[in-house]
């Protein structure tokens, strides 16, 4: 028993599997297609192959990536909350963000939740510089990127 008061004891960390993750509506959705799949195709389909007599370790490997893929997005979904969208203008997690580049190109991406972040060529993790420089931004503002190959500017064109 500790001898500490209660009102003194350092409080206990959070163990990072009670953190939540917010995810977009569309992301949940996807996410969920994606543990269908797998359950419903993918895992049962490589099944048969483990337990052949030359059976190929690939297969093997193949199937624990895809078991462990599951386990981490019904982990996710375990924890995530919806993402409310941002009603001013401004790019939150999960606003769709017309960028222009520095070399002209205009594409369209989303800052999302790393666990959302594979799912389409659109979604771009939260973690990442050109997430990290947009949110909080509006259209017209330029940003300034800082990534592992160096800093450019980039302006934000439209919000969605």
């Amino acid at each position: 028993m500790s001898t500490i008061p209660s009102s003194r004891r350092p409080s206990r960390p959070r163990r990072a599997d009670t953190v939540e993750v917010l995810l977009t509506a569309d992301g949940r959705v996807l996410i969920e297609q994606r543990l269908e799949s797998l359950y419903a195709e993918a895992l049962p389909g490589l099944r048969p192959l483990l337990t052949g007599r030359d059976r190929d370790e690939r297969d093997v490997a193949a199937f624990e990536r895809l078991v462990a893929e599951a386990q981490r997005l019904e982990a996710a979904l375990g924890r995530a909350a919806t993402a409310p969208p941002s009603s001013d203008g401004t790019v939150v997690l999960g606003s769709r963000v017309l960028v222009g580049m520095p070399d002209g190109e205009q594409v369209l991406v989303r800052p999302v939740h790393p666990v959302e972040a594979a799912l389409d060529d659109e979604r771009v993790s939260i973690a990442s510089p050109l997430s990290r420089a947009l949110l909080g931004c509006r259209p017209g503002h330029r940003v300034t990127v800082h990534g592992p190959a160096g800093e450019w500017e980039a302006d934000v064109l439209e919000v969605r």
